[in-house]
This record gives C-alpha cells, sequence and structure tokens, in this order.
C-alpha cells in the first residue's frame, strides 16, 4: 500500500464489519489507511449521528487528530471488512519530515475537505436565508 511515494511492506492489520476504530472525542494516537474494505466517518449532532464520508481502497483517516493533537472530530466504523494499515504519530512524523510528497499528499487532502467545508457551510447558508424569506413571506 501506498502513500505519496511511501510503500508499506505490511499488508495491514484486518478489522471486521462493524468496528469502530475510534469515536468522536477520543485522543488521536494513529492514522489509517485503507487497504482494502470501507470506512464511515460520523459525527453526533442534536438530529442524530450523520455520515460524513465513507471511504475506500487508499484513502487515509485519523490524521487531523494525529497531527493537532486534539480529540477526535468524528468517529471511525468499518462498513465492511477491511484491511487497515495503522500509522503511530512516530511514524507518521518520520514520513511526514522525511518525504516532501507524503507531506504533501496529506496536504492536499486537508485541502479538498477544507473546500467541502467550505461548500457545505455556503448550501446551509442559502437554505438558512431561504427559510427566512419564507417566513417574512407568510
Amino acid at each position: 500500500m501506498r502513500l505519496a511515494g511511501t510503500t508499506f511492506k505490511e499488508a495491514g492489520k484486518e478489522f471486521p464489519k462493524g468496528t469502530v476504530l475510534f469515536k468522536e472525542g477520543d485522543v488521536g494516537t494513529e492514522m489509517y489507511l485503507i487497504n482494502s474494505g470501507e470506512v464511515k466517518l460520523s459525527r453526533k449532532t442534536i438530529h442524530g449521528n450523520v455520515v460524513l464520508a465513507t471511504l475506500g481502497f487508499g484513502e487515509f483517516f485519523g490524521e487531523m487528530s494525529v497531527i493537532t493533537n486534539k480529540p477526535r472530530t468524528v468517529t471511525a466504523e468499518t462498513i465492511s471488512d477491511c484491511r487497515l494499515n495503522v500509522i503511530s504519530k512516530d511514524i507518521l512524523e518520520t514520513l511526514i519530515t522525511g518525504n516532501p510528497l507524503v507531506a504533501l499528499s496529506i496536504l492536499k487532502k486537508l485541502v479538498f475537505r477544507l473546500e467541502d467545508t467550505y461548500d457545505l457551510i455556503e448550501d446551509l447558508y442559502i437554505k438558512h436565508v431561504k427559510q427566512d424569506k419564507l417566513r417574512n413571506v407568510s
């Protein structure tokens, strides 16, 4: 399995369907790279759990908490049997400092997630404005 120029020699660890890898609020000590299977990322809201993303082969997750030393912002659960590379904070830091392609790969992914967040905020704002206009009309 690769992460922008880095090859992982081991095939990864197996996790059965329904395994909660980490929960929102947990301390992050490792990130994950998906070799096979799918993982859903969800977050608690006042309306219940909301699935934010479903990830598959070649995608990684869990890096934000590891990099920032802040609690996890989502819950990660396998939705099929999975094989994942589990990358510790020390290994991640070594990969980032020793291989600019790894750092760039993670940076690009974070930028894409930020763009998605901006799009979501815009959609929510537009929805809010429309609801305000409808209330004012009635």
